[in-house]
């Protein structure tokens, strides 16, 4: 195991605190990802992406929803935070439903030919969204993407800016991992979504 001095920005976590990981030698043994050498910049992200998974897993295992989940090897034409599936054994057919993450911390910003580097990143979703190509890659074609944002307004703002270039409804925009309630481009102002949703 290996211990990283944390100060929380999340004043609910109590300030200075520590974050524990595996080794290397921890990472051989039982997978995942490792702390050795870990930039204490890219903590919060890691942070944000474990609340998640546990926000996740406490969800499904309470609608009896069997979950997959997988944070490595995932770099395929897009780059996501993590993969996971959800899958409701008590319907019968297409019961799978497949999903990629995004922590977004960052304002909206670093524009390139106009377009924030968020805009840019969904972009490539988009694109690959229900095509040969993704099932070649990922073994299915259909998805939505979660984004998790730090608070209402940048979801807002991110919905916004979303409605203006990809008004679709694969895109998930979420400032909880407590509540984990979404909106889309397509209709944030009418309606909400939650993984009962799918």
């Amino acid at each position: 195991m290996n211990r990283i001095p944390y100060l929380a920005l999340d004043q609910s976590r109590g300030g200075a605190t520590y974050a524990y990981g595996l080794s290397d030698k921890g990472v051989k043994v039982y997978g995942g990802k490792t702390f050795d050498e870990h930039s204490q910049r890219t903590l919060d992200h890691e942070l944000a992406i474990s609340d998640f998974h546990i926000s996740l897993q406490q969800f499904c295992t309470n609608q009896d929803l069997d979950l997959h989940w997988r944070q490595s090897d995932l770099k395929r034409g897009i780059h996501p935070d993590a993969y996971f599936s959800i899958t409701d054994p008590a319907k019968a057919g297409r019961n799978t439903h497949h999903f990629f993450l995004e922590i977004e911390r960052s304002k909206i910003g670093n524009l390139k030919n106009g377009q924030p580097s968020i805009l840019r990143k969904l972009a490539r979703y988009y694109d690959v969204y229900n095509t040969a190509d993704c099932e070649r890659q990922w073994n299915f074609q259909t998805f939505r993407v979660i984004v998790q944002v730090p608070s209402a307004a940048r979801a807002t703002n991110l919905l916004a800016s979303l409605a203006a270039f990809f008004k679709h409804s694969m895109f998930w925009i979420g400032d909880s991992n407590e509540d984990l309630v979404y909106r889309t481009p397509r209709d944030y102002s009418e309606r909400t979504y939650t993984l009962l949703d799918i």
